[in-house]
């Protein structure tokens, strides 16, 4: 078994999380953290002004555990730069993220160690994801598989990809150049991040759920739900520009309200916007990748899965019509389509509500 620092160097990971007011989750998320089975670690905790217990029940799990460190800064810093400067005190070659809130499993960090030192062309490596609101719990449903065309595809239709479950080389980060996360994309920043870092390598993700993320009232999706979607869309507004130039920023914001946040369109004319963004996209990372044909049409069946989720989500939710409107973009249609028994479903359930708009059927994620 390894130890932190073998022979007096530093670790091989450092995890790094930040906190403020986190005490009633802060024990768990910290005993998942230091139960793992690769011990070559530290843990780097950044409490960022807590006025709560969190400054007693930290430095009790430190003088237990000495792979524990705490910063303290003087004053509150925010989510962006707790990150950077809890970033600026690992040691590690590998940089693992966990929220206060979140769990890691105990072979997460053991997993991803064995993938980024078998893959070094791989800047970063997430896992899978159990979301539970303490009472009932679901892997999260991907909607790609985790190697890395897939998921540079996926970066560029939503976030597939989960903080606290991911791991990335520190090296990559500073080829980059700056901070690790960047203040203007705050509560997007780690989107933001994922994108910078298809620049110097590849993004990939354990199908593994090796992660835990706990659903509660105080998560940033819910308390700071309009910065995020800013902070995305203007992320996938940069990387669509030079493919859709003036039309980009529009553009992100509907991939990300309807691909992303899986927000069903109701009406046809905005399921044709999508998929024309969606054509103008292929369309773009097609030409700035020179694929083999092989990985061309494997690019081209995720568009068409993602211009599927478009519209069976519209149909699903009362406007069944919109099953005709999968033909009007060819494009999409190509190397890929939905099952008969997922057509006939999704034209049955949108007939059903769009007769009788009361009757609460159940409804799949996105549908």
């Amino acid at each position: 078994m390894r130890t932190t620092g073998a022979g007096g160097g530093p670790p091989t990971v450092s995890v790094l999380m930040t906190t403020r007011d986190g005490a009633d989750l802060l024990p768990e998320t910290l005993d998942s953290a230091l139960a793992q089975r690769f011990r070559d670690f530290e843990l780097v905790v950044v409490d960022d002004a807590s006025t709560d217990a969190t400054p007693a029940l930290l430095a009790a799990y430190a003088a237990r555990d000495p792979r524990l460190r705490v910063l303290r800064p003087g004053s509150g810093l925010g989510v962006v730069g707790a990150r950077n400067l809890g970033f600026a005190a690992c040691r590690g070659r590998f940089l693992a993220a966990l929220d206060h809130d979140d769990l890691s499993h105990p072979d997460r960090l053991g997993a991803q160690v064995a993938y980024l030192d078998a893959h070094p062309r791989t800047a970063l490596v997430g896992t899978a994801a159990l979301l539970t609101d303490g009472r009932r719990g679901r892997v999260s449903d991907y909607d790609t598989e985790g190697a890395p065309l897939p998921m540079r595809w996926a970066l560029h239709v939503g976030n597939p990809l989960t903080w606290s479950s991911v791991m990335l080389r520190v090296d990559a980060v500073r080829r980059l150049g700056g901070p690790l996360v960047r203040p203007d994309y705050e509560y997007a920043d780690d989107f933001d991040l994922y994108h910078r870092l298809l620049a110097v390598g590849e993004v990939a993700r354990l199908d593994a759920p090796l992660t835990t993320y706990r659903w509660h009232a105080r998560n940033t999706t819910r308390s700071r739900g309009g910065a995020l979607f800013d902070g995305a869309a203007r992320v996938l507004a940069g990387a669509y520009r030079p493919w859709l130039g003036a039309e980009a920023r529009e553009a992100a914001e509907l991939v990300i309200r309807h691909l992303s946040d899986r927000v069903p369109p109701r009406d046809a004319a905005t399921v044709l916007r999508l998929g024309g963004i969606l054509e103008r996209v292929l369309d773009g990372f097609l030409d700035s990748h020179a694929l083999p044909p092989a990985e061309r049409a494997a690019v081209a069946a995720l568009a068409a899965r993602s211009w599927w989720r478009v519209v069976r989500g519209a149909a699903r939710t009362g406007m069944p019509g919109a099953l005709a409107l999968r033909g009007a973009r060819a494009d999409l249609c190509r190397g890929w389509a939905p099952s008969r028994a997922d057509l006939l479903v999704s034209g049955a359930v949108g007939a059903l509500r769009a007769v009788r708009p009361l009757v609460r059927l159940p409804r799949r994620r996105g549908s």
